[in-house]
């Protein structure tokens, strides 16, 4: 009587809705578990704050470009000039160096899963998108000379920022087919860690007896550390069962994964001791990843515009 109460109650709120399907003819719908309305602006919330999100590091990362174009010009201008007026003093005579950084890194990556589910005799539909944007990464470097002012040397790159992920998804309705309904979901905290070992060939000009002008590039390895969506849970409202809401975007363990790319860029060191000194930097690292997502493989870019500051030794 109970079950039979609820049912002519659900039919009299959607009476007015066009044709339908009665409860009984959905295999496997069950009663709504209910859902405060306000859960909907939440997640509407939490994908507005991404998108403010994204748009203030677009900010940051121009000015950040503009710095990195800068480095580089500077240090560019200042060896060539330099050699031209006779300033170059000596060749290098150091068996090596060693730095150590903390920079900004710019460049947004985003990738795409999708998700599917049979709800009320249904398939419901998931699409997810991951996206981040520039960060603060740590680096250490060795280089040995080999000839002349030619180097050979690695570096390290670790950079880590959370992502977000925003879920766009098409939820059948409980009583009449072929009615999908609408509902979005976002996250921002799913982890996102890019670790590069950069293989270098460098060029080193002394352009006074403090200051020294590095030119250097090679291939890289990235491994990427990624969260990824496993499943989405959708809940309704309530009567007329016109909206629906998702009430949580799971998420798996981090996986890592491996891919290959480039980096190129220049460094400038000014030596305080015989030894020691403070240097900045320019480059430009990059890849491409294959991660194993929902729906199919991402090919994911890493790596970016990279300038930063940090100390300098040589021996």
């Amino acid at each position: 009587m109970q079950s039979a109460a609820w049912t002519l109650s659900l039919l009299t709120a959607t009476a007015s809705a066009g044709s339908w399907q009665t409860p009984a003819l959905r295999r496997g719908a069950s009663r709504p578990t209910g859902m405060l309305r306000s859960q909907i602006g939440t997640s509407a919330e939490l994908s507005n704050r991404v998108d403010r999100q994204m748009q203030q590091c677009g900010r940051r990362q121009s000015r950040v470009s503009a710095a990195t174009l800068g480095v580089f010009a500077f240090g560019i201008l200042m060896a060539t000039g330099a050699k031209a007026q006779g300033i170059y003093v000596d060749p290098w005579e150091d068996n090596g160096y060693v730095s150590i950084n903390y920079g900004y890194q710019v460049g947004n990556w985003s990738f795409q899963e999708s998700l599917s589910a049979t709800i009320y005799d249904e398939e419901a539909t998931y699409s997810i998108k991951h996206a981040g944007s520039g960060g603060g990464h740590f680096d250490v470097g060795l280089g040995l000379r080999v000839w002349r002012n030619l180097a050979v040397g690695v570096g390290v790159t670790v950079y880590s920022n959370p992502g977000g992920a925003s879920v766009s998804g098409s939820v059948p309705h409980p009583l009449f087919y072929n009615r999908p309904r609408s509902a979005s979901f976002a996250r921002t905290d799913l982890e996102h860690k890019e670790v590069g070992v950069h293989f270098q060939a460098v060029w080193v000009m002394p352009v006074t007896e403090r200051i020294k002008v590095s030119i250097g590039g090679g291939p890289s390895i990235w491994s990427v550390a990624q969260s990824l969506i496993t499943s989405v849970t959708p809940a309704e409202i309530g009567a007329p069962w016109d909206e629906v809401a998702i009430s949580s975007a799971a998420a798996a363990s981090t996986a890592s994964y491996s891919g290959v790319g480039g980096n190129a860029g220049v460094d400038m060191t000014y030596m305080v001791t015989d030894r020691l000194g403070a240097g900045i930097f320019a480059r430009w690292t990059g890849g491409s990843v294959r991660v194993p997502a929902s729906g199919g493989a991402q090919s994911l870019d890493v790596g970016g515009f990279q300038s930063g500051i940090g100390l300098r030794a040589t021996f």
